[in-house]
Order: C-alpha cells, then sequence, then structure tokens
C-alpha cells in the first residue's frame, strides 16, 4: 500500500503560506496584523519543519527571557515572524507565524518606557548633584 500522508502535509503547508501571503497584504494595504497559532493545528513535527524552511530565516532574531524564553525570528519574507515561546522548562507553549510590522512582544509597554526614562534621566551627574543639593 502506497503513503500519500506526505500530500496531505503539502496541501497543508501550502494552505498556510496562501494564509500567511494574505495576512502580509492585509498588513501593506490595511496597516492590520495578524497571526497563526500553529499549535492548535494538525501540524507533524516534519510539517513543521519543512514550513521553517520554506519560510526561510531574515535578518532579525530577537531572544527574551521572562517567565520562559521567546524566540522571534523574522523570516526571508520582512513582516512575517517565526515565534516560539517556552516555560522555565524548555516546553513549547506557543509557535506562531505573526504578521506585523514588529511583534507585539517586542513593543515596549509605555509604562516600562516610563520607569525607564525617569530612571535614566536620574541617572545623570546634574540630577545627583541637584538631589544632593535639595537634601
Amino acid at each position: 500500500m502506497t503513503d500519500f500522508s506526505f500530500l496531505a502535509d503539502d496541501v497543508l503547508i501550502d494552505a498556510l503560506i496562501v494564509q500567511v501571503g494574505d495576512l502580509l497584504r492585509q498588513l501593506i494595504e490595511h496597516g492590520k496584523e495578524g497571526s497563526i497559532d500553529l499549535l492548535g493545528m494538525p501540524l507533524s513535527p516534519s510539517c513543521v519543519a519543512v514550513l521553517e524552511q520554506r519560510l526561510g530565516r531574515g535578518e532579525i532574531s530577537v531572544l527574551l527571557d521572562a517567565a520562559g524564553r521567546s524566540e522571534i525570528q523574522e523570516t526571508s519574507f520582512p513582516g512575517v515572524w517565526w515565534t516560539r515561546h517556552t516555560d522555565e522548562t524548555g516546553r513549547v507553549i506557543a509557535l506562531l507565524i505573526e504578521v506585523a510590522f514588529v511583534p507585539d512582544i517586542v513593543r515596549a509597554n509605555l509604562d516600562d518606557m516610563t520607569r525607564g526614562c525617569r530612571r535614566l534621566l536620574g541617572s545623570t551627574n546634574v540630577a545627583r548633584r541637584t538631589a544632593r543639593t535639595a537634601a
């Protein structure tokens, strides 16, 4: 009996690539970002590997360590990102293809930026002299 299961993977991969292309067109034409949750799909590890190979690697990669590890890799298609989140034990808890100018997890939070700005400006010699004079 001939095994045709690889055909199902090829069709699924092509369908995902068409979906990514549609999301990328939406981003370009309307600024609308989107993502595809790959863990919620019936993808074999080999199917994921082929998809990753077909999308390729771009120039930008980001590594975050916060409540686990997040790896964000631009694909060879600008605006298309491969995002993998793992928990503290290394188990993959999210596997996404994100179509965005910059993935949300990389964008700085306004509250964090405000605290950082105060800390940055407070670290200058002028701020330290002013604090000593005021005391």
